[in-house]
């Protein structure tokens, strides 16, 4: 009886080792896939920024005053965003 039970929990392990080695290999597979289907969308979204930082810049050295003003109305949002965020974040 007791060899019965060693036998079959032997190969149980050896099963469930058969069974990791498989699942590792099918998600490094996967893994790969993904990698390779979203390197081209990566590299598109970085010209993208790159080309809008451009036209930013640009659009920054025409207009100083509009500028500036795009600046500190942003770090006013990011302020009240700061606020309300650690807000809610210290009722929980």
């Amino acid at each position: 009886m007791a060899r019965d039970i060693y036998s079959d929990l032997d190969r149980l392990t050896d099963q469930l080792s058969e069974l990791r080695h498989s699942l590792m290999k099918q998600a490094n597979s996967t893994a790969s896939d993904v990698s390779t289907a979203l390197a081209p969308h990566a590299r598109h979204i970085a010209r993208q920024f790159r080309d809008e930082g451009q036209q930013l810049s640009t659009a920054m050295r025409r207009n100083p005053a509009a500028a500036t003003g795009a600046v500190f109305g942003a770090l006013a949002l990011g302020a009240i965003l700061t606020l309300l965020l650690s807000g809610s974040r210290s009722r929980d």
